[in-house]
Formats: C-alpha cells, structure tokens, sequence
C-alpha cells in the first residue's frame, strides 16, 4: 500500500512539474560577452544566479565571444577564471532582455607569474552547518577519518568508540550524504581505514531542515574527495607514519572531464597498525551499598587494517538541460585483532581470590560495495531542477574467533580453562530510491518537495563453539541468528521565500517505518510500524550588510541501530557480554537554534534542544552462574535536554599568523531510572575550546599549531576527566604542484579519556590508552588542468546505513 501511495505522489509531482514549467515558460533570453587576452585557451567563464549557484560554464571561442543562451529574466553574474584562479567578477546585474555585458580587458602581466591562492579556512560556516576543511589541515596528515572526527571542536569519542557532537549522542554519520551502516566500534574501525587524504571536509549539520532524512539528533558528513576541472587532473600521495606502531596510507585520484564527459576514479590503499589500552576497576555492592566483589582488569587490543577503498563513475551531460551519472565504489578491509586481557577478582575484604588471563585472536574482513545512478533534470536557470538517485548497497563482514580463558589459583596453579571459538558472519542490502524537487520563481519563492523509499534486510549469522575437547561444539546457550527488515517511506516539502533584509522556510517531512526483527534461534518475531511528521522552519534576517541573526527548529529521530535490538548476548570475556534490547524504543529530539553572524565570519549560536526516550548505553551487572557479569546494553531514559553556546571567532594576529578560534559551552541534564538508579536533572556546565594557529613562513613554507581543551563533563551515569592535546606541523609547497607535510599530533599524549560509571550497586572507573600521538610524513603531487567545473551531489542513500553496528 506504501508504495503504492508513494508511485501516485510521483506522478502527481511530476505532472505538477510540468504544469509549473507550463507556467513559467516565459520568453527566453541571452547573455553575451567579448574577453580581450592573449590566452584565451586557458580561461573559463562561469555564470552564478543571486543565490550563488553555478548555472552555466562556457569556453570563449578565438576571438573572444561567449555567450549563454535559454535564460530566463533574473539577476546573475559573470566570474572568469584562470588556471583555477578567479581574475574576473562582475556586478550583479538584472537580466530581463537580451543583453550584451561590456568588454572584458585582463591585464596579462598583472596575472602573469603571480599565483593568486584562496585558502579555505580550516573552520566555516555555510548554509547552516560548521565545516571542516580538511584538506588545508596539516595535523590531518597521515591519519584517517576517525582521528579527524576525533580532534575535530566539540565532537567527543567515549570509551566504546560512541561518538557526541556538542554533548549530544546518537548521531547520524555520512560518507559523501549516504549512512554508514554501523555505530561504535564498528563504525570507528570503518572510519579508520579511510585515510584523511581521502577526505576533502566534514559538514556538522546540527539542526537540519526537513528535507533531510529525520534520523540522528544530528548530521556529521563526511565528504570524499571528487575532481571537477576540466582536462585531463589527479593527483598521488603516500604517507608514512609511526607511533609506537607503523601506518602508511597511499592514495591515488584521476579525473576528465570535457563539455559532454566527467570520468572520475579513486583507489587507497592502507596499512595501519593501532592500539587500544582499556584499564578497568570495576566494583560491585550489595542492596545495602557493602562491597562485594571487585575486578582489576587489563585490556590490550591490537589491530593491523590493511585497507582497499576504490571509487569510479561517469557524469554525461546529454544536453543543458539533462545529466545522467553513475558511480561504483567498493572497500574492503581485513585485520586480525589481538586481545589480551588480565583480570584479578577481590574479594568483599579487598583481597585477590582468583586470577584470569583471556585471550583473543581473530580474523576479520569487512566488505562493502555500492552502486548509484542518478538523473539531472534542469527546468530553467534560476536553479530549478529535478533529481533522482537510486543507490543499492552490500555489506559483508566475517569473523573468526579464538578465546583463551584460563583462572589460576592464588599460589600461580591452573584451575580451569575454556576455549571458545567463533564463526560470524553478517551482511546487509539496502535498496533506495528518491527524487527530490527543486522549483525557484521569479519573485523569491522557492518550492522544495519530495519523495523516499528504502528498504532494508540485515542478515547476522554467530556460530559459537566449545573446543575445550580439541573438538568444536556448537554452544546453542551462545549461538544467534538474527535477521532484521526495514521499510521507510518519506515524503517531505519545504517553502522558502526572500524579500530584501528577511527570508524564511517552512518544512515538513512524513516518515513512516516499518520493522521486523526475527530471532530464529529462539523463534522470537517482534515487529514495531508507526508514522511520524517532523517539522522544520528557518527565520533569517539582515539587520544590515554586516550583521545577520537566524532562529531555526526540527524534529528529529534516532532510531535503535540493528545490533541494538539483537537481544542475543554477545561475550566479550568472562565477565563481560554485550546484549540488544528489543523492547528499544526510536527517540525523538526538538532542535532549537539561534544564531548571529558578523561579516559572514564571526559565530555565535545559542541552542536548546529536548529528547524524549533517550537512547543511553548503560552497564547492569547481574549473576550468571553464581558469578557476576556485566551486561553492555542500551536502554531508554524519560528525558535528556541540552542547552549551549558555541562561538566561531578568528583572528588574524598578523599577516602571517591566523587563528581560527572555536568553543562551545553547554549543559547537559538526564533524568531516567536504569539498572535501578534514578537519576533526576544529573549533568553538569562544561565546555571545550579548540584553537588552530596557521603560520605563512614563506618560501612556500607553512606552520601550523593546533591545541583543544575539553572539561569534565557528566553524561547521564558517566563522568568524563577533563583532557587536552597539541599538534604542530609543517608543510612546504613546490612550485611542481607538489607538497610535503610533516605533523606530530598529540605532542604531550594527553587526549585519551578517563572516567568513571556510577550506578546504584556498580561502580566502573577506567582508562583508555588509544595511539594518539603520532608522527607522519607525507608527500603529495598533483598534475594535469586547473579549470573548475561544477560539482554535482549524487546518493540517496542517507538515511538507512547508520544502525547495523555496535549499539
């Protein structure tokens, strides 16, 4: 029935389309030019509406003419570049007849042996969302797109690799607009095997509007890098790196693109040797708060990614008016983790009973294939355009398992020892379609609507064995098979409309889910279906050229990931085991924003936000076996509000010394009752700052400086330790298109979290030692044309690859 709905709403959009087209079919006009220079062949002329977006690119012929024709009245303007430079912009002028623009004289020798650079800053503001220009960072080198997302202002990594942005949890994370399909240490091992050269910027979309996909309290994006000049371009690096273990990443990209053609592909290769220490004290009491147990715990963890990510499709501009594409990528990354665990048990007067060593040797490789086609549709030059994407993606994970526990007496003798075995498999299809509508009018108005469906089967197969005998047998009290079925349809529409100081929009998106979750070990079927509107508006208003102020609200959802409603347990050693919760609940967040800009460039935007059914990993210990264990899992709390502030302020010190500034405060308040422990209004005021210093040596040469302090912060039943860290780096550009860094990240290994898990009956303190500080060595060289082209946004995939992982 959805998706019978859902054709009908298509056609009705597109028969609608063209009615607005009908409609709007007024008399067409042209725009024409002459350009006096002595290398005409190396410039490129490019036509912009009011609102900034590409409309037309255009080669001027030998003697100089250009000319962009079917325009409909407007305002635009003319850039003209060079090499990648921009020599040339006019005034904003209004099109309303045919009209021929005066004579462009460029000064050759003005231009000539000068290279004009516009460096990004490494933090902006655009559109609503916090970038990070990645590519310009020098202490990115080297690492892959965990470490970038872990040093990036106000995103916060715990222990179990969760990730928050701003104190708040449960995010959404893209890889160029489509979900990854995993949540924490799943998604931070995926993360890890993309190096950061790969990696152009990262979007921080806090409160997105309703034309987003309503998952997540908010949007992180990760957006790889794809040429788009003209010629025949790429680029190679490679990357040395060394901690107290050895990383090399390598990358190689190639793009060309002419009038008709863009061909684009990309392949790294990495190789990445990391640690993960986890120190636990865990203590246990009785309903009368007397000691009972106590485990000292020591976890080594060591992975070794060797890691493919490769990349390739076509753009072909049938007409002005149509471009089809299609896109293939595929990442496959394989490591073998080695865990060793040692855990003395105290007794309720403090003294050891016992001793146990565990340990872990494994065998894993994740795979993932995608593939996009997507349509273009240009209804006229204002930016009025229809875009359709179909995307399918495969995910494949196996694991091999070998766990060695032995407890030993007090005088050193082995008392007992098991060995467990593992086979694991996992795979996931996701099938995706949309079309979005984008309709610009002449007076300002601006229409946006469309349309989604996407459906989902995640397939988790965990074959558990006893070779205690040196025979494997299956232990059906560990064994789980799990498959999990997901339809979403979507329906939004958002209205927008400018006058002179004041613009706003008004969004609303339909949403509704459908979810089989099928435990066939144990025949438990639990289905869960619902439909719900998330609103959005934006408020924008100029007081004058330099000052503006923006008040915006959404609804959002997070959804349970899949793993996160698997109720099977999962052993991670003999006192640990991690478990779903098929009684989880999605959560619903109310996002409120205010925001004032100066001169496009100074930030600050207090925020508020309110969550209803808090998704919170939480610890319950329990007794299995006259033994006490802790069980890893999610639950929902009543409540959880935040409140901030957070500033973007640069400065620059001198003319060769930038520093980009940000900081953001916030308080974070959590009220449920988990494990037996009632928590009301607990959080606490805390802050982080984040400093980035870039330094113009000359000769080519750069400095850079980053530091970043974050204060303790209390998140429902966790207390996080205030922590820090400073990386340098330098680079040097040749005047070959090549460049080589050089950057020491985390000098004074101080930015690895403590913290501390208080409940009723349990009390957890730990430590983490992750290989933060590092220095790598990097060399890069680019070569072919430098002509800019216009990027196109392909994938529809967003909102379905984010909960296959660990919850």
């Amino acid at each position: 029935m959805a998706r019978i709905i859902l054709f009908i709403f298509v056609l009705l959009m597109s028969l609608f389309v063209d009615n607005l087209s009908a409609q709007t079919t007024t008399e067409k006009f042209s725009l024409s030019g002459i350009i006096k220079s002595d290398q005409m062949n190396q410039l490129e002329i490019n036509l912009f509406n009011a609102d900034n977006k590409l409309v037309k690119t255009e080669i001027a012929d030998e003697n100089g003419g250009y000319s962009f024709g079917d325009l409909v009245s407007g305002n635009y303007y003319v850039t003209i570049n060079k090499n990648g430079t921009e020599t040339y912009k006019s005034e904003l002028l209004s099109l309303t007849g045919n009209n021929a623009l005066p004579i462009i004289q460029l000064n050759e020798k003005a231009i000539e042996g000068v290279v004009i650079t516009k460096t990004k800053p490494y933090i902006e503001r655009q559109e609503g969302k916090m970038i990070l220009n990645v590519e310009n960072s020098i202490a990115a080198t080297g690492n892959s797109a965990f470490e970038v997302l872990e040093k990036a202002p106000g995103v916060n990594i715990d222990a179990s690799d969760n990730i928050s942005l701003r104190g708040k949890g449960n995010l959404l994370v893209q890889i160029d607009g489509k979900n990854t399909p995993m949540t924490g240490t799943d998604l931070a091992n995926y993360l890890r095997g993309i190096p950061a050269s790969s990696v152009e910027k990262v979007e921080f979309i806090t409160n997105p509007s309703s034309k987003y996909d309503a998952a997540g309290t908010s949007i992180i994006n990760i957006k790889l890098k794809k040429d788009q000049r003209k010629g025949t371009n790429g680029s190679a690096s490679v990357a040395l790196g060394t901690g107290k273990f050895i990383k090399n990443n390598n990358n190689f990209s190639i793009n060309h693109r002419n009038k008709k053609v863009n061909l684009f592909a990309n392949y790294g290769y990495a190789y990445r040797e990391f640690y993960n220490h986890l120190v636990l004290d865990r203590k246990f009491y009785d309903e009368s708060q007397n000691l009972e147990k106590t485990y000292l715990q020591d976890n080594f963890l060591k992975f070794n990614f060797r890691n493919h990510i490769a990349k390739a499709g076509m753009d072909y501009y049938l007409n002005d008016k149509n471009v089809i594409g299609f896109s293939v990528g595929f990442v496959s990354n394989k490591f073998d983790p080695k865990g060793d665990n040692a855990t003395t048990i105290l007794g309720s007067n403090s003294l050891p009973e016992n001793t146990f060593t565990s340990q872990n040797r494994s065998h894993d490789h994740w795979k993932n294939a995608s593939f996009n086609v997507n349509h273009k549709y240009t209804i006229d030059s204002l930016g009025s355009e229809i875009m359709t994407d179909f995307d399918y993606i495969n995910y494949a994970n196996t694991s091999l398992q070998n766990f060695d526990t032995r407890t030993y007496n007090l005088d050193g003798s082995l008392k007992n020892s098991d060995i467990l075995k593992g086979d694991i498999s996992g795979k996931l299809n996701i099938f995706s379609l949309k079309s979005d509508l984008t309709k610009v009018f002449s007076n300002k108005w601006k229409l946006e609507s469309g349309v989604k469906t996407s459906f989902v089967k995640a397939d988790n197969d965990m074959q558990f064995f006893n070779a205690n005998s040196g025979t494997n047998i299956l232990d059906p009290n560990k064994t789980n098979h799990f498959i999990y079925e997901e339809n979403i349809n979507a329906v939004y529409g958002n209205v927008s409309k400018k006058w002179n100081k004041f613009s706003t929009t008004f969004g609303l998106r339909v949403e509704n889910t459908n979810v089989t979750g099928t435990q066939l070990t144990t025949n438990e079927i639990n289905k869960k279906n619902y439909t719900q509107l998330f609103p959005s508006a934006v408020f924008s208003y100029d007081l004058n050229e330099k000052n503006n102020v923006e008040l915006n609200f959404s609804r959002r959802i997070t959804r349970p990931s899949y793993n996160q409603l698997n109720p099977f347990k999962f052993y991670l050693d003999p006192t640990t085991y991690k478990a779903g919760n098929p009684e989880l609940n999605p959560q619903t967040t109310m996002n409120y924003e205010f925001t004032y800009s100066l001169n496009n460039k100074y930030f600050a935007t207090i925020s508020y936000s309110k969550t209803s059914d808090n998704i919170t990993d939480v610890l319950k210990p329990t007794v299995e076996n006259g033994n006490i264990v802790v069980v890893q899992t999610n639950d929902n709390l009543s409540s959880a509000s935040y409140f901030g502030l957070y500033l973007i302020v640069p400065v620059k010190v001198t003319k060769w010394w930038d520093m980009n500034n940000s900081a953001n405060f916030y308080y974070g308040s959590y009220t449920g009752n988990i494990a037996d422990t009632s928590i009301k209004n607990q959080g606490n005021f805390t802050f982080n700052v984040n400093s980035i210093n870039s330094f113009k040596l000359g000769n080519g040469f750069t400095g850079e400086i980053t530091g970043n302090y974050r204060a303790r912060e209390v998140y429902a039943y966790m207390n996080l330790k205030p922590n820090w860290y400073l990386n340098i780096g330098a680079q040097k550009k040749f005047k070959n298109n090549s460049t080589l860094k050089l950057a020491i990240n985390d000098i004074f290994f101080t930015s690895n979290p403590e913290a501390s898990n208080i409940y009723s009956n349990y009390v957890e303190n730990f430590v983490v030692r992750r290989e933060t500080r590092v220095a790598t060595i990097s060399y890069t060289y680019n070569f072919g044309s430098s002509k800019n082209g216009q990027p196109r946004k392909t994938g529809g995939a967003d909102d379905l690859k984010q909960r296959i992982g660990n919850g």
